[in-house]
This record gives C-alpha cells, structure tokens and sequence, in this order.
C-alpha cells in the first residue's frame, strides 16, 4: 500500500448476495464512495457479485469474494426446511468474523459498511449495519429469541442504519417493533430516480430472488407478457445474460439505471417481488405495482401486507401468478428522494 492509500479512508463495502436487491440498494453508497476517491473494497458472492462488479466495472474498486450462507429454499416455501438451515446460518457468521479480521489485518481498513452481513464487523473499525429488519418475521412465541438475536449481533456495530423514513412509513414493524439505541434513519436508497423519460412497455415484469422462485416467476412473467399484444419488458436479473425479443416480449438481463428507470416509469402494470430493495426502488420512483412475496420469505409477505395497507397496493402469491390470475393495479405512493440523507450520513461517519 503507498502513501496516497494510507491518507485516503479505505472503506470495506460487504453486501449480502440473497438475490441483487441488497447491491442495488448498496450501490449508491459505493458510488458516493467512488466520488469522494476513498479507496473502496467491496465484498460479496453469487449474482450480487457479478452486478457489482458489472455496475461498476471500469472503477477502481478492490472486489473480494466473502464467505457467506447458502440458504436453499423450497418451491413452495417451506418454512422447515429454512429453519433446519440455521445452524449453516450461524456458522456462516463465525466464516465472516473470521474472514472480516483477516481483511483488516491485510488492508488496514479505516471503516466497514455492512449490508445485512451480521459477521463483517471488526471491534477496532468503526463499523455500520444497514438493515430494515430489526424485528425479524417469526411466530408470535419465537418473537423474544429473534429479538435477542439482532440486538446481539447489532451491538457490534457502531451504528445501524435504516433505509426508512423516520416514521418507518416502508418497513413497517421490520424496523420500528425493535427500535435501538445506535439506530438511525437514512431516508430511501436506491439506484433508480425520478425521470420524465418513459420507456414503450405497457406491462413490466421484474424477476428477483433465490432458485427456484427466480426461474418460476421469470416464466410466469413470460406468459402473462407474451398473453397481451402490446409491448412487454422483462427484467430477468441476470447480469451475465444477453437480452433477447420475442414477438412483444423484450427481456433485458440486467438494464443501466437509465433504463429501468424510464421503463417503470412509463409502464402501465408492473409485477414485482414486495423484497424490500424492490419496494424502495417503488418509492423512489413513486410507481404502483403488483406485489409477489416469494414464497417461504415471511419478511416479504409481511411488507406486502404493510403496503397493501399503508400504500393500497394490490398483493398476490407466486401461485396466482403462475396461474395468470393477476388482480389490478391499486394504491399509489408519492416519490420519495433517494440517497441524499443516506450520502450525508456515510459521509459524517467515515470523515467526522
């Protein structure tokens, strides 16, 4: 490491590779980071990886493969054959505590930044947890354990960040059921704004999460594109993919910023996951949409109930949809700017 590095804050970015949505919520952050010519490592695994490293290919970061679990889902989301993986879950939280010391030692890292990766703190690197989900999503008599568990892992931090409006209008309970001291607010991320561009689509469908729920929504999405005569636009979440048109059906592996943005934006329906980085993406732009909790992925079913009711959005299963049986666009949400307050607040916390 020279000398110009050693004067430079060097920030480890570590995000959690269950889909994309924590990279694209993440990457705002990274950019910022980028611009500020902080020396920037970022870790990861699986698709989050391979988007981070696509976003922002040409840059200078430093990208890491890290240690993480391998959660595997049922496709119909059984909730036993995910608690039986808990065990993996908390060993694989030990991998990053041990992973996260060996980086320290080897880098010298001056700050860490932490997306829902409970093991990569270090306890002489100010470190920050961004997370909605304080409160996880458990039965009523587990409620206790899992509340214990965060506030375990949270006090390793030095501070926690909540992607949220103060009032936690977004997350709901996820956040505001386990409120801790070192918590802090920091508005909306997300890589998508606000744009007066809007793309020829009528119905846009957007693919997300963990096999085998990906590949099922992907060709259900498919079908009930391909079903209308007018333009349709799927988002695959494939970074290495290529894209592809058939008849009225575009789909597009993984779109710029630019492009999903002006598409959203111009789309009469759109059919989405209700995963948290989705939904932020929503209130960024302002736009409706057709909420799909993957199946087995509680949080997710309880934010769709939470924007059914705070927002009006309509809600359906997987199941619905690979029937085709799609209810109609409701409910509407203001736009809600995003990355500034959260800019601010990463900026005070690795220069103050």
């Amino acid at each position: 490491m020279n000398g110009n590095e050693l004067n430079r804050p060097r920030v480890l970015f570590a995000i959690l590779d269950w889909g994309m949505g924590h990279a694209t919520r993440s990457a705002p952050l990274i950019a910022h980071a980028l611009d500020q010519n902080w020396v920037v490592h970022v870790a990861s695994k699986g698709t989050a990886l391979a988007f981070l490293r696509t976003e922002f290919e040409g840059t200078n970061v430093i990208f890491h493969t890290k240690p993480g679990p391998e959660i595997k889902y049922a496709r119909r989301g059984n909730l036993i054959k995910i608690a039986l993986q808990i065990p993996a879950f908390l060993s694989s939280i030990r991998s990053e505590k041990q992973w996260t010391v060996a980086q320290v030692a080897q880098h010298n890292l001056s700050h860490i930044v932490s997306d829902n990766c409970y093991g990569v703190a270090h306890p002489t690197v100010p470190s920050a947890l961004i997370s909605h989900q304080l409160q996880l999503p458990v039965p009523h008599a587990l409620r206790w354990i899992a509340k214990a568990f965060v506030i375990q892992q949270a006090q390793r931090f030095k501070a926690v960040w909540v992607p949220d409006t103060s009032d936690f209008a977004l997350s709901g309970s996820l956040a505001s059921a386990n409120p801790l001291q070192h918590q802090a607010s920091i508005g909306v991320l997300s890589r998508l704004s606000l744009t007066e561009e809007t793309g020829p689509w009528n119905r846009v469908g957007m693919v997300s999460g963990p096999e085998p729920h990906r590949s099922l929504m992907e060709a259900a999405l498919r079908q009930w594109i391909m079903a209308d005569s007018s333009p349709g636009l799927l988002i695959a979440g494939r970074p290495s993919g290529q894209r592809e048109q058939e008849g009225n059906l575009t789909v597009w592996p993984n779109p710029s910023r630019a492009e999903l943005s002006s598409a959203l934006h111009g789309a009469t329906t759109v059919v989405c996951r209700s995963g948290y980085s989705s939904l932020l993406d929503l209130a960024a732009l302002g736009k409706s949409a057709i909420l799909v909790p993957t199946p087995g992925q509680p949080e997710q079913l309880q934010l769709a109930r939470h924007w059914k009711k705070r927002w009006g959005m309509a809600t359906m299963s997987q199941s619905e949809l690979e029937r085709g049986s799609l209810p109609a666009t409701t409910g509407e949400i203001f736009a809600h700017e995003p990355n500034v307050l959260a800019c601010s607040v990463l900026q005070g916390f690795v220069t103050d």
